[in-house]
C-alpha cells in the first residue's frame, strides 16, 4: 500500500485521478469533490492498480498506464 500524503482544498477542480513520477516514486493524485489527496507508492503497478480502483470509486473512465520514465526502464534493464 502506498503512502498517503496530506489532504488540500482544490475548489473548482473536476474529479479526477492521475498518476505521475516524481523523484524516483509513483504520485497517484486524487481529486474528489474538491479535495486533494495524494498517495506515494514505490511500484509502478501498484500505483497503476490502485489509480484504477479509484477511478472505478468515483465513476471515472479508465485511462492507459502511465509510461515509465526512460532512466527507470534502462535500469530494469540492466
Amino acid at each position: 500500500m502506498g503512502i498517503e500524503l496530506e489532504l488540500h482544498m482544490v475548489t473548482g477542480e473536476p474529479d479526477s485521478v492521475r498518476v505521475k513520477f516524481i523523484n524516483g516514486q509513483w504520485l497517484v493524485r486524487i481529486v474528489e469533490g474538491g479535495r486533494l489527496t495524494q498517495q506515494l507508492f514505490d511500484i509502478h503497478a501498484e500505483a497503476e492498480a490502485f489509480a484504477e480502483e479509484e477511478r472505478h470509486r468515483l465513476g471515472l473512465p479508465g485511462e492507459p498506464p502511465t509510461a515509465e520514465p526512460v532512466e527507470t526502464r534502462r535500469r530494469r534493464g540492466r
